[in-house]
């Protein structure tokens, strides 16, 4: 199914995944949804630090 993308195609997901995108999808250069989702920690992180007044 992914043969014919483009190159700068990313799939994103906000994860938990459960069926919705296969397992073999992990392994293509397509699949930033973990890359996303460790991006996203940070996020809550910052925002957690700075309702705690931390700056």
């Amino acid at each position: 199914m992914l043969s014919s993308v483009r190159d700068n195609m990313r799939i994103l997901h906000p994860l938990p995944r459960l069926q919705e995108i296969a397992t073999d999808v992990d392994d293509t250069p397509y699949a930033s949804y973990f890359k996303q989702a460790e991006n996203g920690m940070y996020v809550r992180m910052a925002i957690i630090s700075y309702l705690l007044g931390k700056r």
